[in-house]
């Protein structure tokens, strides 16, 4: 999984995956990442941290969207996917 930055018009994180040979991006809602402690540094590290930790959540709801498979889990199921 990539972060490929803050998308302050969004109020997300633009994350990407390589999935069925295509690459997937979504945006992560800040609001997602404010629902628990965050911990670590400030600012950006913090979200990168928080986003590191939370990697296999965040790859498996950007799959589910991909492939239209369902609802993902709770809080991730604020995420969306972005135009690349």
């Amino acid at each position: 999984m990539e972060v490929l930055g803050r998308d302050a018009a969004n109020e997300a994180y633009r994350v990407a995956i390589d999935h069925g040979g295509r690459r997937v991006v979504g945006l992560l809602p800040e609001a997602v990442m404010a629902r628990g402690p965050l911990v670590g540094g400030h600012g950006h590290a913090t979200a990168y941290d928080w986003i590191a930790r939370h990697r296999r959540e965040i790859e498996t709801t950007l799959k589910t969207l991909a492939d239209g498979t369902g609802r993902p889990k709770a809080p991730f199921d604020a995420m969306v996917l972005a135009e690349e």
